[in-house]
């Protein structure tokens, strides 16, 4: 989500709660987002711990997997030689085969 949506949000839940509901809903929120979070260390932890393995959390985040994302960086990264030589076939399976 982007700043801009999330300010719209906020400015549209202050006009509709008013000021005095607006501070024990922000409250409760706050809560929710820290019980949030601590509910996903201890789980990152105990998957940790009964699989013995440290999993780089990184590698799962789904905004790797964004489409504009992937194009954007195969569009700016130059290929390399080795990628060049792999994709140009030296023949095709159309192709009869060369005779002399």
């Amino acid at each position: 989500m982007d700043v801009d949506k999330l300010l719209i949000i906020a400015v549209v839940a202050a006009f509709c709660l008013g000021p005095s509901r607006l501070v024990g809903h922000t409250k409760q929120l706050t809560t929710f987002l820290r019980q949030l979070r601590g509910w996903a260390d201890t789980t990152k932890a105990q998957i940790e711990e009964q699989t013995g393995v440290d999993i780089d959390w990184s590698e799962l985040d789904p905004r790797r997997y964004d489409p504009r994302r992937i194009i954007r960086d195969a569009l700016v990264d130059a290929p390399k030689p080795r990628d060049v030589a792999l994709e140009t076939p030296t023949t095709t399976a159309h192709e009869p085969p060369r005779t002399r």
